[in-house]
């Protein structure tokens, strides 16, 4: 269903042993950035023409310009009108976001989106949760908690995300922000059929999952993140980003990049 070089944000998630309750409220309809950062689905680029700052021409080829800081700045600038707009706080990255790694990057986007909303941040990233991940990045599909005994505490509750973007800035607006209906040909996420569609918005949905929902036998449960990329893996264009949302109990696992970090790092919302 890529139509251009338009965002792809594809298969909804899937959830296992959740019924995917989550407090906010799913936006009424999809919210174009504002600032542009991508490309549109269906317009046409004369060469040599302006592009939005995510793109670049590549002699009078198309090609992402991902890394550098207007398209960033514009990516951050479309994601807090849309935080405005929802009345939430703002976002501010952590300091060395530009220098952290893909994954670490992609946790650092779900607990922003999180705490502004006032929900418990994931508390970090599994290696073995991203080593389940990287295996979705690679086939361009949603990753599954294939090995929950891999992962200290896992109770069998998941979601997950997969997207191709040019970078996790992309993934992650198109995942929060772009998920619902939009018209045949135009919607990108696969599982929204209409616009009363249950799979409308499940991207988000993932994100934003209570870890209470995700039923929890102990006193408390939290969740920890796998997540993987691989680059130029759909359509030689785009990067594949994936996610994958674990629930836990006990004892944490161990975790190779935390929230707290990020928050040390200057990260808030």
């Amino acid at each position: 269903m890529l139509s251009g070089l338009a965002l792809l944000a594809a298969l909804g998630a899937s959830v296992a042993g959740a019924s995917g309750v989550v407090p906010p409220k799913e936006p009424v309809k999809n919210l174009p950035a504002i600032p542009v950062f991508n490309t549109t689905s269906g317009a046409m680029y004369t060469v040599g023409a302006p592009l939005p700052p995510c793109w670049h021409w590549d002699g009078n080829q198309l090609a992402p310009n991902p890394s550098t800081k207007a398209c960033v700045t514009a990516e951050i600038q479309a994601t807090n009108r849309a935080h405005r707009l929802e009345r939430i706080p703002a976002l501010t990255l952590p300091r060395n976001f530009a220098h952290l790694t893909a994954n670490e990057q992609s946790l650092v986007m779900v607990d922003l989106e999180r705490v502004s909303r006032g929900e418990a941040p994931v508390l970090g990233l599994s290696a073995a949760a991203d080593t389940m991940a990287q295996r979705g990045a690679q086939l361009n599909a949603d990753p599954a908690l294939t090995n929950a005994h891999a992962i200290a505490g896992a109770t069998g509750g998941w979601t997950a995300n997969w997207a191709a973007a040019v970078n996790i800035l992309d993934a992650n607006y198109s995942w929060m922000y772009d998920d619902g209906w939009a018209g045949k040909g135009y919607t990108f996420n696969y599982e929204c059929t209409s616009a009363s569609a249950r799979g409308c918005w499940g991207h988000r949905n993932d994100i934003l999952v209570n870890a209470s929902n995700l039923p929890c036998y102990a006193k408390s449960c939290s969740l920890v993140m796998g997540a993987g990329v691989v680059a130029h893996n759909w359509d030689r264009t785009f990067n594949s980003y994936s996610q994958l949302i674990v629930q836990v109990s006990g004892t944490v696992p161990p975790l190779i990049y935390t929230w707290k970090q990020a928050v040390a790092a200057g990260a808030r919302a």
